[in-house]
């Protein structure tokens, strides 16, 4: 038989290691999902005197009822 008489001890440990750091690193990761959380940088903090209310439309958008109702484009055969 070729090879070292310490790769039977060496290996085994070397891979119980790096698997075991491997899961470790997927189990922090999958605890810790930052970048679901955090706005985007894009986005502005509400002005100091602004007040939201609940169910309120955003800046911007029209009434329901002041929206004209427009038929859907029709396709050209």
């Amino acid at each position: 038989m070729t090879g070292s008489s310490l790769v039977p001890i060496v290996v085994p440990i070397v891979a119980i290691l790096a698997l075991t750091a491997w899961l470790s690193m997927v189990y922090y990761a999958a605890a810790h999902p930052g970048w679901k959380s955090r706005p985007a940088s894009s986005q502005q903090p509400p002005a100091a005197g602004a007040k939201a209310s609940i169910g309120a439309a955003p800046q911007g958008a029209e009434e329901p009822s002041t929206r004209a109702a427009t038929p859907p484009p029709s396709r050209a055969a």
